[in-house]
């Protein structure tokens, strides 16, 4: 979903031939991972524990 809002992000940026708002991708990508997803993370291992954790290690991240 995240990657999918990236890519969504960079291909409006490059529709509208802006540079601004492609370097915006930079900074939305580390808010992202480390205020949103990281976030969701820890709540997902607390909730499922051990389950999460093996979902972890058989699923990729982001793709």
């Amino acid at each position: 979903m995240y990657l999918a809002m990236g890519l969504l992000l960079a291909g409006v940026a490059f529709a509208l031939n802006s540079l601004a708002m492609l370097l915006v991708i930079v900074p939305w990508t580390v808010v992202m991972r480390h205020g949103v997803i990281a976030r969701e993370e820890r709540y997902l291992e607390g909730k499922f524990g051990e389950d999460y954790r093996a979902y972890c290690r058989r699923v990729r991240q982001w793709l």
